[in-house]
Parts: structure tokens; C-alpha cells; sequence
């Protein structure tokens, strides 16, 4: 239960730590970050506005790898894949044409699925127990914490945008629980993109991750759009995550096509089960203050060991230049007392060497090959019409 319903209307939340002991910048954004690097839920349920209402499952591997659909009794109604190369849409609803559209990586697709504006890799890392980070380099604006919300809010931003990062303290561990995006206007905070909650933190394992997830986007209506998705199964360590050797074929288990499994409730508008009254979304953008706020970018991977391996290679001459030497003693030695080399005969003047031929400019350097998508992660149009590209199509 939430400690938040034993406390009376109005009552402040105490500060869980004394002055000047709060947790630390890179703590929180370490947590923020996905908890796992791959999931697979075979059954959860979706819920679109309080009143759609649809079965679905879905694979997810991090950075931004995903295949999931939507279902009703047991009727595919849509499946999105989304990887690095791009995008695959299997859709069966009345919103546009029925068909299957694909095209190069486009955070357009998420909203085909789920009917809200989120692009794919914060999707992604909502999945998987994470925050969806805006982009290095980003720097910390504000960290204070909430007494009337109960939480610790960390402010960050980057020259596109700003966001508000919660964690809540809970047992003995600081754990992420929500947060807001607005779009950058200059050193303004403007329009809010979305808010996201994860509720119902349970231990899984070695980690921390919420029965449900709730994202909710801005419209031109009185209310947000709001999608709740909970969790009813999950595996943590699917097989389509263990060894790409095979190319990233799943195996039984990897190989789930991304529809929903079973088909008890399907898409309705009766009852409240798995909904919760809105609980105080904050709209409010945090305050910017005057001075200018600790500098935090997201660190980059360590170095290649270069160093290491140009010493391995002149180790390595030199053994073949020693190799040599001897070689070359070996073959001009004499025995001890024998009478010493007549000198060669003087050789004619040999014949001028002609230079070698420059070589042929072979063009900029070809980039790396681009990393096989594993099997899993794609999508065909099976008995359905192909449409083309939905995020770029004539109006």
C-alpha cells in the first residue's frame, strides 16, 4: 500500500535524509537507466483512456529493439518491430488504410501501437525499468526534494529539452518512479511532450521493476491521452537475448511472433479493472534557476587499449629483427682457424631500379557493416497488404 494513503490530506512527505546528504547527481541518473537488458512479456494488458481495453505482448532489448502487438479475442488488431534499421507496422484498426507499412527508423510508429507521441527508445527503456534520458550532453538544472509529492525530482536538460527525473525512497534503496519532458523554447521550459509513471515497485530478483507503466501525452482535449500497460508475466532472461551467434534466432521461446496470448478481456469499455484515478500529475514546469547548474554528460565507453597493442607489435619486430641477426651470423660464421673470405669479385654497375607505380587512390574509407538485426525483431506482411511508409506518406 502506499504510504501516501496513510497520510492526511495536505500532510508534508518528511525528507528521507538530513542536510547535505541527499543522494548524489550520478546515482539517480544510474538509476534512471534501464534495470535489464532484455524482456520478454508474453502476457500483459493495455489499456487506452479508461476505455479500450486489449491484450498484448512484446520482446524488448536495449538500446531500442522491440516487437509487440495488440490483440482482442484472440484477433491481432496490430504489431509494431522497431530496431536500428528501421521500422515494420502490422495494421488492423480504422484509424488508416489496413495494411503493413515499414520504413527507415521513425518514433511515428510508437503511436500506430500505443496512440501516444513517445519516441522509440525512451519506449524501450520504459519497458525495461528505466527512464527515458534525453541525449548527452545534458546538464543538471535542479535536484531538491519534493515534500509535497514525496519524491526527489532531478532536473536535467540539453539544448532541445528539459526534463524532470523522480525517485522515491524505498526500504533501503532510492528507486526511479516517473517523470516529465518538456520541449526547450531558448532558456525557456515550453510545451510538455509527456509524463510517465511506473507504480507498484517489486523486487525481481536482483532488480527492481513496476506491476504497470503509465504514459501520458498532451492533446488538444480537456484530458491527456493516458496508456496504462501491466505487466502479468515476464521472463528476465528471455532466449532470444542469449548469444547471437545464430544470428539472433530466438529459439522457441525468442521466436514469439509478438502477438498477445490469450483473449479473456479483449478491447471493452466496461469496468475499472487495472485502472487508477489520476494521482496528482504535476503539469508545472520546474523553475530554472539564475545560475548556472553542474555540467553532467553521460560518460562514453573507455578507450581501446591501442597503447598495448602498438607495444605487442614492436615486441614483435623486434623478435623478428633478432631472429634475422642470428640468422644472418649463422650463415657468414666460419669455423675457428679457417683463413677469411677472399673478398667478392666487384659486380658491374647494376641497372637503375625503376620506381614502383603510386598507388591507386582507393577512395574514402568504407564504413563498418552494419550490424545484423536478429530474426526476431523483424516483421512480414504475411496475408496482408503492403502500404508502403505510414510516417511519410502524401497528405
Amino acid at each position: 500500500m502506499s504510504t501516501a494513503l496513510l497520510l492526511p490530506a495536505g500532510c508534508a512527505h518528511k525528507r528521507p535524509y538530513g542536510p547535505g546528504q541527499g543522494p548524489a547527481e550520478a546515482d539517480l541518473l544510474g538509476l534512471a537507466r534501464p534495470q535489464i537488458h532484455a524482456l520478454q512479456v508474453p502476457k500483459a494488458k493495455v489499456v487506452l483512456n479508461r476505455a479500450l481495453r486489449g491484450n498484448m505482448a512484446f520482446i524488448a532489448e536495449s538500446p531500442g529493439r522491440f516487437r509487440g502487438g495488440v490483440e482482442f479475442a484472440g484477433n491481432e488488431l496490430v504489431t509494431l518491430a522497431f530496431h536500428e534499421q528501421g521500422y515494420a507496422l502490422r495494421y488492423k484498426l480504422d484509424m488508416f488504410p489496413t495494411g503493413f507499412y515499414e520504413g527507415p527508423p521513425d518514433d511515428c510508429a510508437v503511436q500506430a501501437l500505443l496512440g501516444i507521441s513517445i519516441d522509440t527508445e525512451a519506449l524501450v527503456s520504459l519497458m525495461l525499468g528505466g527512464a527515458p534520458l534525453i541525449a548527452a550532453p545534458f546538464e543538471v538544472v535542479s535536484q531538491k526534494w519534493s515534500r509535497k509529492k514525496g519524491w526527489e525530482a532531478l532536473v536535467i536538460r540539453n539544448d532541445r529539452y528539459v526534463e524532470e527525473l523522480r525517485f522515491e525512497w524505498s526500504g533501503s534503496q532510492w528507486q526511479f518512479v516517473g517523470g516529465q519532458l518538456w520541449a526547450r523554447n531558448g532558456k525557456e521550459t515550453g510545451q510538455r511532450l509527456w509524463e510517465v509513471q511506473h507504480k507498484s515497485l517489486k523486487k525481481h530478483g536482483d532488480v527492481v521493476l513496476p506491476d504497470r507503466t503509465l504514459v501520458s501525452t498532451p492533446t488538444n482535449k480537456r484530458r491527456d491521452d493516458l496508456v496504462t500497460i501491466i505487466y502479468k508475466e515476464r521472463n528476465l532472461d528471455p532466449a532470444f537475448a542469449k548469444g547471437r551467434s545464430d544470428g539472433g534466432d530466438g529459439g522457441e521461446d525468442g521466436g514469439d511472433d509478438g502477438a498477445a496470448e490469450g483473449g479473456d478481456d479483449g478491447w471493452d469499455d466496461g469496468g475499472d479493472d487495472g485502472w487508477e484515478e489520476d494521482d496528482e500529475w504535476e503539469d508545472d514546469p520546474p523553475a530554472t534557476p539564475a545560475a548556472g547548474a553542474a555540467a553532467q554528460e553521460a560518460q562514453g565507453e573507455a578507450a581501446e587499449g591501442a597503447a598495448a597493442e602498438g607495444a605487442a607489435a614492436e615486441g614483435e619486430a623486434a623478435e623478428g629483427a633478432a631472429a634475422e641477426g642470428e640468422a644472418a651470423e649463422g650463415d657468414t660464421a666460419g669455423d675457428e682457424g679457417d683463413a677469411p673470405a677472399e673478398p667478392a669479385p666487384p659486380e658491374s654497375e647494376p641497372a637503375p631500379t625503376e620506381a614502383a607505380p603510386p598507388k591507386k587512390d582507393e577512395g574514402p574509407a568504407k564504413p563498418p557493416a552494419k550490424k545484423d538485426v536478429p530474426e526476431v525483431f523483424k516483421l512480414i506482411p504475411g496475408n496482408l497488404k503492403v502500404q508502403g511508409d505510414l510516417c511519410h506518406r502524401a497528405p
